[in-house]
């Protein structure tokens, strides 16, 4: 009978035993190893016939278990025994390679290891050992993986002592590419000096972080760096929303106004429009500031631009940013002078419509991920876990 019936290539299945409550399997592997695993010599005798007993995926619903023959060599130049590798069974393990891999599938897909270790009447350990092997190599492969063109790059905090995590997220596929503990250049130096095709690295999304800034211009040259434009535009808010609360200082207790200024003049409803008309009506200065801010953020949310149209943006942007400088207020001064540091990495913004989003995004599952195991001790273990499901 066909290997193919079991799943595993190399086997020649003899006979298989159909019971109520278990399928036996009966199969044959007689290839002869062609060198000694330990010396290499290829003087090899046979010391007679093995048996291999192990579980094997079910059969119909109904659990099987594969008996394989094979048998024992021994090297005549050192003596030692061995039997051959057999294809899809580890040495030592009690299950089959497809077994074990839908054991790390179903853990992997949600289901709870105690649930599963009573189904499959083995132990709690064995699942979290099986899981816990199946991520490694899955991690093991970001070592051979070459960088991608387009990443996205971001810090989170792992627990309550305010540990960093860096994430490097292959925004083109909506996949993390690494996490890595700490966000310092001495942190991050080891990785990105061995890191593979860091040369040929396109576009990198950063916040609004002077230190990432000047680390990834060292270890990407070729890298163009665009701000991620939620993180400009909520700069801009802030400072303006400073001003707002230095000026009216009961306004901070009050929502509905806040939220109003940060409105996009489109999305004002009419209980807003008369909110702001009674600020703006106290305070007519503040309506002066207000649509100065409106006009940054229309010039920040531009899209998909041509380099002709880039230079006509970039004269208005620059013309913005010195009216901020002289309007003698310290939070506007402090905002142009940000503006006028990042102009570069900002003006990118309307070439290329790639943003943090997709870091953002896996930020927020990774805090699930913290939760659903009370958090994490040991970093290797989370960053196995985070590949695992978000990789």
């Amino acid at each position: 009978m066909k290997s193919q019936y079991i799943g595993l290539a190399g086997y020649e299945v003899k006979e298989i035993d159909q019971k109520v409550d278990l399928v036996h399997i009966k199969a044959l592997f007689d290839k002869r190893p062609t060198r000694c695993v330990r010396c290499g010599s290829s003087h090899l005798v046979s010391k007679g016939p093995y048996l291999r007993d192990v579980r094997h995926l079910k059969s119909y619903g109904t659990p099987s278990r594969l008996r394989i023959s094979t048998r024992r060599w021994q090297c005549k130049d050192c003596r030692r025994t061995f039997v051959p590798m057999l294809p899809g069974i580890l040495p030592g393990q009690r299950f089959s390679m497809p077994l074990r891999r839908e054991i790390y599938q179903d853990h992997h897909d949600g289901i709870c290891a105690s649930r599963l270790a009573r189904r499959m009447e083995i132990g709690h350990a064995t699942v979290g050992r099986i899981y816990s092997q199946f991520t490694f190599l899955k991690a093991q492969e970001r070592k051979y993986q070459s960088c991608p063109q387009v990443l996205g790059i971001d810090e989170h905090t792992l627990h309550k002592g305010r540990k960093f995590v860096t994430t490097f997220c292959n925004i083109k596929k909506h996949k993390v590419f690494e996490v890595l503990q700490g966000k310092s250049s001495s942190d991050l130096r080891s990785f990105l000096s061995s890191l593979k095709g860091r040369h040929k690295v396109k576009v990198i999304c950063i916040d609004l972080s002077s230190s990432y800034r000047h680390l990834l211009k060292k270890w990407f040259p070729n890298a163009h760096i665009v701000a991620d434009r939620f993180h400009v535009i909520r700069i801009v808010q802030y400072h303006f929303l400073k001003f707002c609360r230095q000026l009216v200082p009961e306004i901070k207790n009050k929502r509905g106004m806040l939220n109003a200024l940060r409105k996009n003049p489109e999305n004002l409803k009419e209980l807003d429009k008369e909110r702001l008309k009674a600020l703006f009506k106290a305070y007519p200065a503040m309506k002066q500031l207000y649509k100065k801010q409106l006009k940054v953020r229309q010039l920040l949310n531009l899209k998909h631009q041509d380099k002709r149209s880039c230079r006509k943006h970039s004269k208005k942007y620059f013309q913005l940013v010195e009216e901020l400088l002289d309007s003698g207020l310290q939070s506007m001064e402090t905002l142009a002078t940000t503006l006028k540091d990042w102009a570069e990495e900002i003006g990118r913004m309307w070439r290329f419509s790639k943003n943090n989003g997709v870091t953002e995004g896996f930020h927020r599952k990774m805090k699930l991920i913290q939760r659903c195991a009370y958090g994490f001790r040991n970093f290797e273990n989370y960053r196995l876990r985070v590949i695992a499901h978000c990789g």
